[in-house]
């Protein structure tokens, strides 16, 4: 009797370690490991932002970055090799996302798919009675199961554009925290003050930009954005890491809105 109620309390006390504090115990393990120098120096050439980041930001994202590489899995597609300078480069942009914020934002992200170049998806539509078949070329996907696609070229054209109007990478990745509520709808998960300020800003630059377009004017920002709520904070995303001065410019109210959520301002760099 005495052994059998010692196993139960073992197998409750070592449920309970591994539901509540495992997954802690083995990232403190893990970031006891030195950070290898050659991941830094590809960090360095490979996320332009890396080097501007003051003292304690890189030392965290150092720390995001060695955590990701520990639990997320990568996998080529179509024969494409998955090196150190592939998965820094992901890991790093990715990381930028969170670099003031918990690296438990990541915690649903499982595998990260990456293709040589873009890669086509056939995607089937239902309307009623009518089911329709077409072929859509990609640069890369983010799903609620915790998995990110991404085409390296344009992983790549990120890594050496910091400025340009796109980055895969950040593309996506935006995507994953907005699933944290348990879908993508434009909102990540906000307090409810900020969640009804983030409300009304966006939806008002939202519609902004739907205007922008339907009367033919050039946007501010990418038309993709235009698509869904989704795609428009993925496309803010990109023009908060990449354009901040014309994002703050254009749209001051968004641009203070996502220097709160990221709790980082790319400015002051």
């Amino acid at each position: 009797m005495l052994i059998y109620t010692l196993c139960v309390f073992a197998v409750i006390g070592f449920s309970v370690f591994y539901l509540f504090f495992y997954r802690g115990w083995r990232r403190d393990r893990q970031l006891q490991e030195p950070f290898p120098e050659s991941w830094r120096q590809l960090l360095e050439s490979r996320v332009p932002l890396y080097s501007r980041l003051p003292i304690d930001l890189r030392n965290q994202l150092d720390q995001h970055v060695q955590l990701f590489l520990a639990e997320k899995s990568f996998y080529g597609c179509d024969g494409f090799e998955v090196d150190d300078t592939v998965r820094l480069t992901v890991a790093g942009h990715a990381c930028l996302l969170i670099v003031a914020r918990n690296f438990s934002d990541f915690d649903e992200v499982n595998s990260i798919l990456v293709y040589p170049d873009t890669y086509r998806v056939r995607e089937v539509e239902s309307d009623g009675l009518v089911v329709s078949e077409s072929n859509q070329i990609r640069a890369g996907e983010a799903s609620s199961r915790g998995q990110v696609v991404l085409a390296w070229t344009e992983c790549e054209e990120g890594a050496v554009d910091p400025k340009g109007h796109h980055n895969v990478i950040l593309h996506e990745f935006a995507h994953q925290l907005d699933y944290l509520d348990g879908t993508a709808d434009g909102a990540p998960p906000l307090s409810g003050e900020q969640a009804q300020q983030w409300q009304k800003t966006m939806t008002h630059a939202y519609e902004h930009l739907r205007h922008s377009l339907r009367h033919h004017q050039k946007p501010w920002l990418d038309p993709y954005g235009a698509t869904e709520p989704a795609e428009f904070f993925a496309v803010l995303t990109e023009a908060f890491f990449q354009q901040p001065d014309h994002l703050k410019q254009e749209q001051p109210q968004v641009y203070k809105l996502l220097c709160d959520f990221y709790r980082f301002d790319p400015l002051t760099l």
